[in-house]
């Protein structure tokens, strides 16, 4: 009988020192990543003595020692407080992972299950520049190569495309051409690493020549030669296109033969999705015969600078058919269109001469015209102003 109450007395010190591990009941034992994230299974349990926390991986791999984790899965280290943590997850860490905390009065468990999803697409508007961020480590440095939807090998730089020394690739101009998935390849001596990105357009209400709205421009064609009326038309979805002419037919793509006879007139380009419309209005005009500019006067003219302070015109008598447009190119290698100015220096619009307001010595050198319509261009009129005489200074 002494024994017996010796015994239980024991045994109840024993359960006030002694106590099963319970695991805190996590938020959701159902996780979602992308690849490439991180992702951490908390495993918080009380007990006495102080739980030990093991791991049972989905390749079945067991894992108890804090550290570094070497598997066929992705890499991954469990911590001292028992936590899981996978840094940069693919599809081979999807699958159960189960927490195990024990000691001696008992043990408790509890399994996560993890999905692995490809990385959500990046939304980028057409026409603007995006960029695609690729970033690895190793030693030796690795070699970055992107590869891109059409599974070609993009350089370094192109018309479309630029790859900066930290490895970020840049797309100058989106267009519906560039939608789909690029990989980033890592690569050195020691093996290759890839990631994937998937590029995406917004939606977006359709544009012409890259302008939305209505535009309108002007044409000027020749006689039996060939003119290009250009409308260039993004948009998502893929708007319908379609031209109208001045006659009102309507004109679809493909245009089958590719050839019209064409008049002059007003010829219509119009692009059309659910998020709107836009359209282009050309007004086409047609010369008979085309000549290409010439001059006529000489070809240079030399011109002193006046200490007057009036004004000096500098004129470009040039001819041709359709009459041709005039452009100044001044002494710095400036380049004034008609109608624009520059300082005291201004290109006058319609009959091609170059006013110069109080013309100083620091405005000597030679002025270029350059006269162009649709049969070819000339640049040979040259005006040199040449500084004051010493009589007139």
């Amino acid at each position: 009988h002494i024994f017996l109450n010796l015994f239980c007395t024991i045994y109840s010190l024993l359960s006030v020192q002694t106590e099963a591990p319970r695991i805190q009941p996590p938020k959701t034992t159902e996780l979602s990543i992308y690849l490439g994230k991180t992702v951490a299974f908390h495993c918080l349990a009380s007990g006495k003595p102080p739980a030990q926390i093991s791991w049972i991986l989905p390749d079945r791999t067991f894992v108890r020692d804090p550290g570094t984790i070497h598997t066929v899965l992705s890499p991954m280290s469990l911590l001292q407080n028992g936590t899981l943590r996978i840094h940069s997850a693919n599809f081979s860490s999807k699958g159960d992972y189960k927490c195990i905390a024990s000691n001696a009065a008992g043990a408790d468990t509890v399994t996560y299950q993890l999905h692995v999803a490809a990385l959500p697409p990046m939304k980028v508007k057409l026409g603007e520049a995006v960029k695609l961020s690729c970033q690895a480590t190793g030693e030796p440095k690795p070699r970055i190569t992107w590869i891109s939807p059409h599974t070609d090998v993009i350089p370094p730089l192109s018309d479309k495309y630029r790859v900066v020394d930290d490895g970020t690739l840049i797309l100058k101009k989106v267009t519906l051409a560039d939608e789909g998935k690029y990989a980033c390849v890592a690569r050195n001596s020691a093996g290759d690493d890839i990631k994937n990105m998937i590029v995406e357009a917004e939606l977006q209400e359709p544009y012409i020549n890259s302008v939305r709205g209505k535009t309108s421009a002007k044409l000027l064609a020749v006689s039996y030669q060939t003119a290009l009326l250009d409308c260039r038309v993004e948009g998502k979805p893929e708007p319908k296109v379609w031209w109208l002419t001045p006659y009102g037919h309507s004109l679809t793509p493909p245009y089958l033969g590719g050839r019209f006879q064409m008049d002059a007139g007003r010829y219509k380009c119009f692009a059309k999705n659910h998020l709107g419309e836009a359209s282009l209005s050309v007004e086409m005009e047609v010369a008979s015969l085309a000549e290409k500019p010439s001059f006529a006067s000489p070809n240079i003219e030399i011109l002193p600078i006046k200490q007057d302070g009036g004004e000096l015109i500098l004129e470009c008598p040039a001819r041709g058919t359709p009459i041709p447009e005039i452009s100044w190119v001044l002494p710095n290698g400036t380049m004034l269109s008609p109608g624009r100015r520059l300082q005291r220096i201004t290109h006058h619009f319609g009959n091609g001469t170059l006013w110069i307001s109080q013309p100083t010595p620091s405005d000597k050198g030679i002025y270029r015209c350059l006269a162009r319509n649709i049969a070819g261009q000339l640049l040979e009129a040259l005006s040199q102003l040449t500084a004051p005489s010493p009589d007139q200074v």
